[in-house]
């Protein structure tokens, strides 16, 4: 069984075995910033301006998502995002799936802490003519604290890290070699939901 398979199966698993006693449905929308990490690999020499090697580099900038889902009680919740980032090297669109366990840090569940398991897709479409957009699958976990406002309005402060798959191997007509690819991408974002 792969990795992709199991991140996939133990999203829905936690998700479907939580009790579903009281189930409060909500949306929202959250603002942060996207860290992704890009590595590019020279075999031979594309150009006469490019050297062999490996080069890694780290581009940060804003991301911005939409989110519902449903609180299956005061410890269990399960939502889809919607979010988009674009920075120097791609712009990216990702929806995924997460469950959460949440964990309450005062004797009303006012504030928890939040820990769970994400999976989905994202469609990563590079600045770079020579690289096609795809779709790839990605994985991670996120962790954070989240304060309930009232019975309706909740805000959060959070933590992702998402796996990805992005690679693509680039070969001249003369045989020069290079490969992209986007390991990985780390979030920390601040969101606001409304319970209904």
């Amino acid at each position: 069984m792969t990795k992709k398979t199991l991140a996939v199966a133990a999203v829905i698993t936690a998700a479907l075995s939580a009790p579903t006693m009281a189930a409060d449905w909500f949306i929202g929308g959250g603002i942060g910033s996207q860290e992704n990490n890009y590595k590019a690999e020279i075999t031979e020499a594309v150009d006469p301006g490019f050297s062999k090697g490996t080069f890694k580099d780290s581009d940060s900038d804003m991301i911005y998502e939409l989110r519902g889902g449903v609180y299956l009680n005061d410890n269990n919740r399960v939502y889809g995002t919607y979010s988009y980032n674009s920075d120097d090297f791609a712009k990216q669109q990702s929806f995924l799936m997460s469950y959460d366990y949440l964990v309450g840090l005062d004797a009303n569940n006012k504030f928890n802490w939040f820990i769970g398991a994400t999976a989905g897709v994202n469609h990563t479409s590079p600045d770079v003519d020579m690289l096609e957009s795809k779709n790839n699958f990605v994985w991670g976990g996120q962790t954070g604290f989240m304060y309930k406002i009232n019975d309706k309005v909740s805000t959060e402060i959070g933590y992702r890290y998402l796996k990805q798959d992005y690679d693509k191997t680039l070969t001249s007509e003369s045989g020069d070699k290079a490969s992209f690819s986007l390991d990985d991408s780390q979030q920390v974002y601040l969101s606001v939901d409304y319970r209904f």
